[in-house]
């Protein structure tokens, strides 16, 4: 983006214990807290809704945020979206100090009333708690899953879908507008699931289809999220019934990936299978156990969803260098 140099990014992370006044910028006064706990400095707040009115006008809320903290002079800035306390670090060294520095203290990812509702069965990589689980969960996704090593063994996955991208846009009729990114994240995710299950994945479009409304749910505000305690305001949002609809679609999808892996595994010639993928790496971890915390069903599905888009965003990186 131009207005965020180099490495400055903004990073806004939500928790409920506000860091000591020690990470306040010098020279700033800092409003003080009852418990005592003096936050980073922010713009002034309004009754009820705090500081939502000075980003909500902006299409790019994450600019709104940046333009903010230059105003303010301050790395790390203090906001309230309705009820929910923010913390922005929009500095490399404030982001260093959270991302690296005290990475354990902010490891756990916090939970959105909609974050609940969507990882209800179990959570995967991306949302686990920071402890035995995760720990476990980050040493298989690196050295199962997505080492250099496994991502380069799918080429041949890779070459030819490229191959039918190419021959897709070469058949069609000459003068018809082809929409080309839709083809290349259709492209994308056909090679992800192949990688993931070693086939194409039946229910594709129905996939990409809740896996848009998920990203439709969880981004940008909702008042469910950003008055948590108040059930109106899950109520009038519609958000929580959105969610709920969305988990089942993604835990059936799921679900039909596991059942179409195995349905394969089970009718290959005299038990010949192609190398491990994803599935089978889980699937083998879940089935033989002996693992400090259990590697349950709804953390496989979880942890499928997480990898997915993990090894997705991979691939398609992968696979624009090449071209």
């Amino acid at each position: 983006d131009g207005q965020v140099h180099g490495a400055t990014h903004v990073h806004a992370h939500l928790f409920g214990s506000l860091p000591p006044s020690s990470l306040a910028p010098q020279g700033v006064e800092a409003p003080k807290q009852r418990d005592g706990v003096r936050p980073p400095p922010g713009p002034w707040r309004l009754p009820v809704i705090g500081s939502l009115h000075h980003i909500m006008c902006s299409r790019l809320p994450y600019r709104a945020m940046a333009d903010l903290s230059r105003r303010l002079d301050a790395p790390l800035m203090y906001l309230r979206l309705g009820e929910v306390p923010v913390v922005v670090a929009s500095s490399p060294e404030a982001a260093r100090e959270i991302m690296k520095t005290h990475d354990v203290n902010f490891a756990t990812r916090p939970w959105s009333p909609t974050m609940r509702v969507l990882l209800a069965d179990g959570e995967g990589l991306v949302f686990a708690p920071y402890g035995p689980l995760w720990r476990q969960l980050r040493r298989i996704s690196i050295l199962e899953l997505l080492s250099a090593r496994r991502v380069q063994s799918f080429r041949r996955v890779r070459e030819e879908e490229v191959g039918r991208l190419v021959a897709a846009i070469a058949a069609a009729t000459p003068g018809e507008a082809v929409n080309v990114s839709q083809r290349v994240y259709e492209t994308t995710m056909d090679m992800t699931m192949r990688s993931i299950m070693g086939d194409r994945f039946e229910k594709r479009d129905d996939f990409l289809q809740v896996f848009a409304e998920g990203v439709k749910i969880t981004s940008g505000f909702n008042l469910g999220d950003l008055f948590p305690s108040s059930r109106l305001a899950s109520f009038l949002s519609g958000t929580a019934r959105r969610a709920e609809a969305n988990h089942r679609k993604n835990g059936e999808l799921v679900d039909c990936v596991i059942r179409q892996h195995e349905e394969k595994k089970a009718a290959a010639a005299d038990g010949a299978v192609d190398e491990e993928d994803l599935v089978d790496v889980l699937m083998k971890i879940h089935k033989e156990g002996g693992l400090e915390v259990p590697v349950t069903m709804g953390v496989i599905r979880a942890f499928i969803l997480d990898e997915g888009c993990a090894l997705e965003w991979r691939l398609r990186r992968r696979t624009l260098s090449s071209c």
